[in-house]
């Protein structure tokens, strides 16, 4: 049973190839449809004209255009066009038209249709099927007329068995046409020079001049004498193994990599969920540190609240005690009370003090790169961080003795930034001072950013990779710089003792010419607002398409922010009285604050925590304060206070520090006090 069953099985493989070659003879090798406009290259292979065309086209695309053959699609075969003279997408139709195939197709439509037999369509019968065909007669025969006519005739002759034949054999047995495609006659000859079957047409036009030129029957009976067309029978079996054996072999890459389609797949929707899982646990961790951070904070103001309200309280009672009618007459009671008011009073002002020293506006920001969100990110999937940002609160005036706008400013202090390591002198065109009295200066003489204590003891520098410019505060913890001709921003961590770059971060779009000067951080729209030669402009805080705010008609050097209410305040580099020395901006809306009068030639600008706008004179030597308004303007310094060229000043809580541009002074750091006018001067 097994024999019978392996047996059966290879007749149907056998039935099912022997269909296929069928199939395959009308069949175009490119398109894998039914050959239409069928043309013949030299190797006998046939394709549809327009397939031909197309590839033709795509197999000499990007080629030299004297290119002047191409590769057959099957063999490979170097194939020249019949007229190399002509253009290349009409090379496929100069190629011989494959009559036979035309036939084959034209006979294959109608090929439902029983083949019949002849000598019962001459009685009138035309719808007998017939089962014989008679090589000799070339006639087909029913089984009736085969033993009543056919045998009479032709005993020694056996008719095939045409219900055993292939489809193909009986429509090329069924045509009159055999196949020249340029003359319409039968392919009778065969040239031995060029290797090519021709009618007696194509001999005489294209062969008369080739050496070896026989007829095909000829050719035919020395092929089969010759041991050459065995020896390629041979061949062609062991290289149709071959492809069976890369058949083979593809089908199982096929398997394999459907394998490993679906293993992915898999493994892609195993990751989805451990991703998935993996950022609710950092989105759980993140969670309790912003609920960490919050209790501490609020645990801190709730202490300070507390302790306000015990003294409030305090003081209160000794209010109400005063008023007592009876207290007049009670001497120890009156003196007990002025000793309990003096207390309370000095506890208040060191309670001041200590505010005043230690607020800060603390924001909880939950901090991510925006890379992340873009499809073509590089950027690590992260659920980002939570940043505690702590400012400089401004206290309400009420509540901090004088205000700083009604103090005199007393010098305290100066000290050399020059260090051993610098090769040139400094140019101070940029300061920062922040809390725990760290001060951080932009040295463009030397392209570093510095590090001092408020005392001018030297912490660290920093190298930078192009011409530095103006610096802001963006927290406690961090400032930026602003790099002038490469329009860079540096953020940069500021530590006790060191620098570090946290973010690089390129403006974009900006005009050749259009060079980045002033700096400063508005942390109402968390962005930096940039000043260069004509505009000034807003770049979002992590990068990205710069926005234009206002156009000014000189250079901004230096820019500054009330953390406050988020205004911004540009000082313009003019000397023309009657020009705008000073611009405000309130979300975006520009305000021409103050011009050119009492200050002549404007530089560096800072706001202190009362909105009071601090503002260099680089012509006369001025220090002016003035509101944020533009009123109430008063000169601070003069130039008999003895600073040349002031350029870069910054302030924190009642000190100020201020540089200079004076080639006597510009290595120089001079650091003043706003203190209470009833002081000593």
């Amino acid at each position: 049973m097994a024999e019978g069953g392996e047996i059966n099985e290879q007749s149907s493989v056998d039935g099912d190839r022997s269909c296929s070659l069928d199939s395959l003879v009308l069949e175009c090798p490119i398109c894998l449809e039914q050959l239409r406009h069928p043309k013949s290259l030299p190797c006998l292979h046939s394709f549809c004209e327009e397939c031909l065309g197309r590839y033709i086209a795509k197999e000499l695309s990007g080629k030299m255009a004297s290119a002047s053959s191409f590769c057959c699609p099957v063999c490979r075969r170097v194939t020249e066009p019949v007229n190399k003279s002509e253009g290349k997408e009409s090379w496929a139709e100069q190629f011989p038209t494959n009559n036979l195939a035309v036939e084959m197709i034209k006979h294959l439509q109608n090929i439902e249709k029983s083949i019949t037999c002849k000598p019962c369509e001459k009685k009138g019968n035309a719808n007998v099927p017939a089962k014989f065909w008679c090589k000799l007669a070339n006639t087909y025969f029913c089984a009736a007329c085969k033993n009543s006519v056919h045998d009479l005739f032709h005993e020694e002759c056996e008719p095939e068995n045409v219900t055993e034949l292939k489809k193909s054999v009986i429509i090329q047995r069924e045509m009159s046409i055999t196949g020249c495609g340029k003359h319409n006659e039968k392919l009778e000859y065969y040239c031995e020079d060029h290797q090519l079957l021709g009618c007696s047409k194509c001999i005489i036009v294209d062969h008369r001049k080739c050496e070896v030129v026989t007829s095909a029957d000829d050719f035919r009976e020395k092929l089969r004498n010759s041991s050459e067309f065995g020896n390629l029978l041979e061949e062609l079996l062991k290289f149709k193994d071959s492809m069976e054996t890369f058949i083979k072999d593809v089908d199982e890459q096929l398997l394999s990599i459907t394998q490993y389609h679906d293993s992915g797949l898999k493994s892609l929707s195993d990751l989805r969920k451990k991703v998935n899982e993996r950022l609710d646990t950092l989105q759980e961790e993140l969670t309790v540190k912003l609920i960490t951070y919050f209790k501490e904070e609020k645990e801190n103001l709730d202490i300070s609240r507390k302790k306000c309200e015990r003294l409030m309280f305090a003081m209160q009672n000794t209010l109400t005690s005063s008023k007592a009618v009876d207290l007049m007459d009670d001497t120890v009671g009156t003196i007990c009370l002025f000793q309990r008011g003096q207390a309370e009073v000095e506890s208040c002002k060191v309670l001041i003090q200590e505010f005043r020293k230690s607020s800060r506006s603390t924001s909880l920001l939950h901090e991510y790169d925006p890379d992340i969100l873009a499809v073509d990110t590089k950027t690590s999937l992260s659920m980002g961080k939570i940043v505690v940002h702590q400012q400089e609160r401004k206290l309400p005036s009420t509540a901090c003795g004088t205000p700083l706008s009604e103090r005199q400013l007393k010098r305290t202090g100066k000290f050399n930034i020059k260090l051993p390591s610098d090769k040139n002198d400094c140019s101070l065109l940029s300061i920062v001072f922040m809390s725990g009295g760290r001060i951080v200066v932009g040295d463009n003489g030397n392209r570093k950013m510095k590090l001092f204590t408020e005392t001018g003891d030297f912490r660290c520098d920093m190298k930078l990779k192009g011409e530095t410019r103006d610096l802001c505060q963006i927290d406690d913890n961090s400032v930026a710089v602003i790099l002038k001709t490469v329009k860079t921003i540096l953020v940069v961590n500021v530590a006790d003792s060191t620098l570090t770059v946290k973010t690089n971060i390129k403006i974009p779009n900006l005009d050749e010419d259009e060079l980045c000067y002033g700096i400063t951080y508005n942390n109402k729209n968390n962005s930096f607002v940039v000043g260069t030669k004509k505009s000034l402009i807003s770049v979002p805080r992590f990068g990205g398409e710069p926005t234009k705010l206002h156009t000014i008609e000189s250079k901004c050097f230096h820019i500054a922010s009330d953390k406050q209410n988020g205004h911004v305040f540009a000082s313009i580099d003019v000397f023309t009285p009657g020009k705008v020395a000073v611009i405000r901006l309130c979300d975006g809306t520009p305000t021409d604050t103050l011009k050119v009068g009492i200050l002549k030639d404007p530089a560096g600008i800072d706001v202190d925590r009362e909105g009071n706008v601090y503002v260099c004179d680089w012509a006369s030597g001025n220090i002016i304060q003035m509101s944020g308004e533009g009123t109430n303007v008063r000169e601070l310094l003069t130039s008999s206070d003895q600073i040349v060229r002031p350029r870069a000043i910054s302030i924190w809580d009642d000190t100020i520090v201020i540089t200079s541009g004076s080639s006597s002074q510009r290595n120089v750091i001079h650091v003043f006090q706003l203190i209470e006018q009833d002081r000593n001067i």
